[in-house]
């Protein structure tokens, strides 16, 4: 008797211990939380370069299938400026983003969830890392997006900040405006109060390698380093971030994703 109490005793308290492992675990992808999630992700080359250098990969991994809008896509693909973004967030132009499921420049591993896209990122292209002496447009341009966001949101919102360019006329502006961006204090976001919007700042984690924006020991890490304000990984004098650039982007991207993924599930 007292060599099957021992063993009851011992299968209890494994039981325990199972149960608060599962129980403690944190959601780590979409996937384990619920199901597939539908993304899509409006870009031009420096989006496909990235999606094709591990970033598509890594949200398949995740639980997200992945769409996306290139140069072509009807008459909107080839505008994808700074400028052009309070063309796309309109009621007669999103709900077709959000019934787009095809792939333009790579391919899934995963098939699409039913429904609409839930997710929607968006990015220009290197040349809008130039704002020159005044960020004052390029701000009002951002808040004139707010409304929209703020009116839909079941929907998550991804800004990615442009990508910058080996020569930037006046980079100390550049800076400034990704931070203000990415600030949800002080910046860009601080009255938004629908937790639907977030900003990925691939522009500060391209600029040197201990530059980073990424989800670390359970919070968002959003570091730069002082007088590195352009493109630290260039193609060989292109203005095009390189693998290496793209790969760390995908890596530090998706964990923070996947944090933000979980912030906007439980603000719904």
């Amino acid at each position: 008797m007292k060599t099957k109490n021992h063993n009851r005793f011992g299968y209890t308290l494994l039981a325990l211990l199972i149960t608060l492992i599962v129980l403690e675990a944190p959601v780590s992808c979409a996937a384990e939380a619920d199901s597939t999630v539908n993304l899509i992700f409006i870009h031009h080359s420096c989006g496909a370069n990235w999606l094709n250098d591990g970033l598509c990969q890594a949200l398949n991994e995740s639980g997200y299938h992945v769409a996306d809008i290139y140069y072509g896509w009807r008459e909107y693909g080839d505008r994808t400026d700074t400028g052009d973004w309070p063309m796309w967030f309109t009621d007669e132009v999103m709900p077709l983003v959000y019934q787009e499921k095809d792939a333009m420049t790579a391919p899934n591993a995963i098939p699409a969830a039913a429904g609409e896209n839930t997710i929607v990122m968006f990015k220009s292209c290197y040349p809008c890392s130039d704002v020159g002496n005044s960020m004052e447009d390029e701000q009002a341009i951002y808040n004139s997006l707010l409304p929209y966001f703020s009116a839909h949101p079941d929907k998550m919102f991804i800004l990615v900040t442009p990508p910058p360019m080996i020569y930037i006329s006046n980079p100390a502006v550049t800076r400034e405006l990704c931070d203000w961006l990415c600030d949800r204090e002080n910046g860009w976001l601080a009255e938004l109060t629908t937790g639907n919007v977030f900003v990925f700042d691939f522009y500060n984690m391209l600029t040197h390698p201990d530059a980073h924006h990424r989800f670390a020991d359970g919070q968002e890490e959003h570091v730069s380093v002082a007088g590195f304000d352009t493109l630290y990984y260039d193609s060989n004098g292109d203005d095009h971030p390189n693998q290496d650039g793209n790969r760390k982007a995908a890596q530090e991207f998706i964990g923070l994703l996947n944090h933000w993924y979980r912030l906007f599930v439980n603000a719904q």
